[in-house]
């Protein structure tokens, strides 16, 4: 797992991503109910691990300094695409001897509808680049990169990868 630069040493213990669909429920005169599917909730990834070794204590101070650093960075979670991602919350659950230190944590996904945004979705050709399309539609790179946080590498697009507009 992996968070702003920061490895983790050991992949945490448990992991668990909560995906949701947005529902609202609307009354019907005379019909009761009707839920209204509102699009996805942004992704909750919540953990629990340990660090361990002689340096268990500088781990955790590296993870909380990255709390209090705050905003959006890619997360890494195994056997995921990456995606941008707020770390909200850190816990020291615990300390078993000098060597051995349990901590949880909790990230929220960040730009989590960025994709609805502008004039929609492009599909991109093997090869193409995220500055083919700003400069094909006038765009700046720059918002064009923030609307696409899930692109791995900008220089070199893969067959059919989504090109969200800004």
């Amino acid at each position: 797992m992996r968070f702003k630069g920061f490895t983790w040493p050991v992949n945490p213990t448990a992991l668990r991503v909560e995906c949701q669909r947005n529902l609202k429920e609307t009354m019907l005169p005379f019909a009761g109910s009707s839920p209204v599917d509102l699009g996805e909730k942004k992704r909750r990834v919540t953990g629990e691990g340990w660090f361990a070794g002689k340096d268990c204590d500088s781990q955790w101070q590296r993870l909380e300094a990255l709390f209090q650093e705050g905003g959006p960075g890619s997360l890494q979670l195994p056997g995921q695409e990456p995606f941008y991602a707020v770390l909200d919350g850190v816990k020291l659950l615990g300390r078993e001897g000098p060597a051995l230190l349990k901590y949880g944590f909790s990230f929220t996904e960040h730009h989590g509808g960025q994709r609805w945004r502008g004039q929609g979705v492009h599909h991109a050709a093997a090869g193409e680049s995220l500055w083919d399309y700003a400069g094909r539609y006038g765009w700046d790179v720059e918002e064009l990169r923030q609307a696409n946080l899930h692109i791995r590498d900008i220089a070199c697009l893969e067959q059919g990868e989504e090109v969200f507009a800004p």
